[in-house]
């Protein structure tokens, strides 16, 4: 995920490398410029006739168009934030855990490395689990952890190192580790249905293509600016979608999972581990 300034506008405008939108569609942007350049000069230089397509055809087409991709961004963030505010629970969900397991466990136990070694490996088994391709064999990484960790709760339970009581208030937390779970597998198992995702594509195409022959007599050579710019707009927008709609992955804008880990990681063992580590600057919460 790109850490920014979001105060610092200027940089924020002029961040071109940094820009993944900008550095994939540069040659697309190129060749729109060019196909316009080429219908301009056919239609003004050539053949003298021009397709009768007039500003008010686009203008029907753009608003269409722009409902389709005001839904298809919508519908990517929305899985986005939806991703990053179940990786916002799961770190309040370990914070809770160590919590309660720091007020059950006495100073010194020897569980209480193993609670704060397996609260650390659960997030980096289901970032694991959530990069891996779909349908790929092989156990369940995230599952085996939660699994031995409530075996291990509930034998402290039977052998009397925790108390009965502890079952009432360490239940939830357990289970809400598999809801972190099932969101983030619901997220990553269900795409953006095909024909969707592929006809916005298609529409943005066909209005690019459109676009010179509605605007050459109005414009004339100044249709070739007008177009690389609204294909610049719309494309943009489809590709941002495409971008954020895999929130786990390993993109530049997609989600710090390491990061969230790290932070899991620092925060439980200081509750479980006091003295044993030191907290570092991790930028996430």
């Amino acid at each position: 995920m790109i850490i920014y300034d979001p105060k610092n506008w200027l940089r924020i405008l002029f961040d071109f490398p940094r820009s993944p939108v900008f550095r994939t569609l540069i040659l697309d942007v190129i060749a729109a410029g060019i196909w316009a350049a080429l219908v301009v000069w056919i239609e003004t230089d050539v053949f003298r006739v021009a397709v009768p397509l007039g500003p008010s055809f686009l203008s029907i087409l753009g608003i269409i168009l722009g409902l389709l991709l005001v839904f298809r961004t919508n519908t990517s963030y929305d899985r986005w934030w939806e991703g990053r505010r179940l990786w916002g629970q799961l770190v309040n969900i370990s914070r809770g855990l160590a919590h309660q397991l720091d007020a059950l466990l006495p100073a010194g136990h020897a569980a209480r490395a193993e609670y704060a070694e397996m609260l650390e490996q659960y997030p980096v088994m289901l970032t694991e689990h959530l990069r891996a391709p779909r349908g790929a064999p092989g156990p369940h990484g995230p599952n085996v952890v939660v699994q031995r960790l409530t075996k291990r709760l509930h034998g402290q339970v039977a052998s009397g190192e925790l108390p009965r009581e502890a079952v009432v208030s360490l239940t939830p937390l357990m289970l809400a580790f598999d809801d972190v779970t099932g969101g983030c597998e619901r997220i990553r198992n269900t795409p953006i249905p095909f024909s969707y995702s592929s006809y916005v594509k298609q529409f943005v195409l066909l209005y690019a293509l459109i676009m010179p022959f509605g605007l050459v007599r109005e414009f004339g050579y100044g249709t070739v600016i007008a177009c690389m710019f609204t294909f610049f707009a719309t494309m943009g927008l489809e590709l941002l979608a495409t971008e954020i709609e895999e929130p786990f992955g390993t993109d530049r804008n997609d989600l710090p999972l390491e990061a969230i880990s790290e932070r899991i990681a620092i925060d439980t063992r200081q509750l479980l581990l006091p003295g044993t580590i030191e907290a570092g600057p991790v930028p996430v919460g």
